[in-house]
């Protein structure tokens, strides 16, 4: 009889398509589902994940728990009824997280027997402020996860190093991609910037939801300057706000003021990301923080260009294609830099680089299937 696949909880998906969300896709697109597939428990239940038609044409379950800001009492009972439920059916529980504000799920799925408990850091910074209360709530959270948590994953070093303590112990995964998508295409490239009326554009690119860790103001000044000495060029900006709607207002006010509505794209949340990258000439992401951006990753497979924060961790500098630059120097100097590194304006193959540095998910994903399967088997 053929032994079942090991099904892993995953928690983390949301309505937004994020580098979260397109992380755990990559996994779970390329998984050997003979061996091991994800489900997924949407802590939003209000709101329809992404790529629920996907994951549930490919076998994967979709589990609801109320939201704990909408309801916290139900949203806590709803985990307790549904662990009870289907515990037994699984090996690994792993909650991808941007803080350790909320480690519930990894406490209470030790009581309910899952073997593998994994907190998994995708940042290393925290979008709001912090107040007194919520560092307490930290601080009890911690204590949990040395009870409740068997592993400790992030996503780059700095990532597990800020949620975990300078000195803890944690497994590094790589956000790998499908190099094969990403790869440069000339004929993606005309028929996008055709389709936007950029055939003669410099455009300039970025990724990201608008908030305070994505730093669009500083984005927007750098912009400004290359716009004031090459007038064909365009701002590509790909996402949206989640909720909150303070960042994008300002971002489109300040775009506003300076006179350059018509040349900075609000694109929004986009599925087609891989086909725009293509339409790009550089890439800019001036975040205040990151924990290993997949972005970041997914612009360098596409060939393009890279400047990079030095607030965001060197680790996503995996080509020769990124450079970074510092948030207290001038958009001028940011500028220079870009100018600099779009001087030949060819592009490239990357596959290669990205794969030798451990990012293609081709060859990353057996190795993550072979943690779920030895580690499968363990006692509570």
């Amino acid at each position: 009889m053929e032994s079942q696949p090991i099904r892993v909880l995953q928690i983390g998906m949301t309505k937004n398509i994020g580098g979260l969300e397109t992380y755990l896709m990559q996994q779970f697109d390329h998984l050997d589902k003979s061996k091991v597939i994800y489900d997924f428990v949407n802590i939003t239940s209000e709101y329809e994940i992404v790529f629920k038609d996907k994951i549930l044409k490919a076998g994967g379950r979709i589990y609801g728990v109320r939201s704990r800001h909408s309801n916290p009492i139900r949203h806590y009972w709803q985990w307790i009824k549904l662990l009870h439920r289907i515990a037994g059916d699984y090996k690994a529980i792993v909650l991808n997280s941007n803080s350790i504000t909320y480690v519930f799920p990894i406490f209470i799925a030790r009581f309910f027997g899952i073997p593998m408990r994994i907190m998994h850091s995708h940042n290393s910074g925290f979008e709001q402020k912090i107040g007194i209360g919520k560092k307490l709530i930290m601080a009890m959270n911690r204590i949990l996860l040395k009870w409740g948590a068997t592993d400790y994953f992030a996503c780059s070093k700095l990532a597990g190093q800020w949620m975990f303590g300078p000195n803890s112990r944690f497994t590094v995964i790589p956000n790998a991609i499908d190099c094969d998508k990403l790869k440069f295409d000339e004929d993606t490239r005309n028929k996008v910037r055709a389709d936007l009326n950029l055939q003669d554009h410099f455009v300039v690119g970025h990724v990201g939801r608008f908030t305070f860790q994505k730093n669009h103001t500083f984005l927007i000044d750098v912009f400004n300057e290359i716009h004031r000495i090459q007038k064909n060029s365009v701002l590509m900006l790909i996402g949206d706000a989640v909720e909150d709607l303070t960042y994008l207002n300002q971002t489109k006010e300040k775009v506003r003021k300076l006179g350059i509505e018509d040349a900075v794209l609000f694109l929004g949340m986009r599925d087609d990301v891989p086909q725009l990258m293509q339409a790009m000439d550089c890439f800019v992401l001036p975040s205040r923080f990151e924990g290993l951006p997949v972005v970041g990753i997914e612009a360098q497979a596409a060939g393009l260009p890279c400047l990079f924060s030095t607030n965001i961790t060197r680790e996503v500098g995996i080509t020769s294609l990124a450079y970074f630059e510092p948030l207290n120097n001038s958009p001028k100097q940011w500028v220079e830099i870009i100018v600099c590194t779009c001087k030949n304006g060819k592009r490239k193959n990357m596959e290669k680089e990205i794969s030798n540095a451990g990012y293609d998910i081709q060859n990353e994903i057996r190795k993550i299937e072979n943690f779920y399967i030895t580690h499968g088997h363990r006692k509570i």
